[in-house]
């Protein structure tokens, strides 16, 4: 009998062991998974920000591009404040500022551009425009609705691909005209700055 309890214990530690290595492996390869899924993001997000630079006219600014300014202390970890010094000086009728990006670096990078005025365009879509149309370009460049926010006398009509968001601010009329178009790269992982 006391051969057969310790038998007993012997074969449930060796149960025990080997799910606990089953889990640890299981865990570590979900980890892999979804650290090569952002980075397929990243890449993705990348390559659609060139995209973005080429077929549109920020005033000489693009997206994404590194600051020349510096820091003085390196950020802490996980913060992706609003600089006042990081806002970047451009024609009238564009405005940029800079975040970290990815928001976990000390890489600060044109990340916010918003059109006020026209010439300036994302994707020939301009300031002035209706929406119905600017609609069809945006979402032929493969952005999806996000979201809609309703205020009083406009609507923000979010859309997003990868990690950039368009966000129309459009008026309530009948023309359903656009009054500003904000371009954004956000890191998914940073909610405090950027709409999810």
């Amino acid at each position: 009998m006391m051969k057969q309890s310790i038998l007993i214990t012997i074969l449930s530690a060796v149960i025990l062991i080997v799910c606990i290595i089953g889990c640890i492996f299981v865990m570590e390869n979900n980890k892999m998974k979804k650290r090569k899924k952002d980075y397929k993001e990243y890449e993705e997000t990348l390559a659609l920000v060139e995209v973005v630079n080429q077929k549109s006219d920020f005033g000489g600014l693009k997206l994404l591009e590194y600051s020349d300014k510096t820091v003085g202390k390196s950020q802490p970890y996980k913060t992706s404040d609003i600089l006042p010094n990081f806002s970047e000086e451009a024609p009238d009728g564009i405005d940029g500022i800079y975040f970290s990006y990815p928001y976990n670096s000390n890489d600060y990078r044109l990340a916010n551009i918003c059109i006020s005025k026209p010439p300036y365009h994302l994707y020939g879509i301009t300031v002035g425009q209706r929406f119905n149309d600017a609609k069809t370009v945006i979402e032929d460049k493969g952005f999806t609705q996000h979201e809609i926010n309703f205020d009083d006398d406009v609507d923000f009509i979010l859309y997003k691909q990868n990690h950039v968001s368009v966000n129309f601010k459009v008026s309530k009329d009948d023309n359903r005209i656009i009054s500003s178009i904000t371009i954004s790269v956000y890191d998914k992982e940073d909610d405090s700055i950027y709409l999810r």
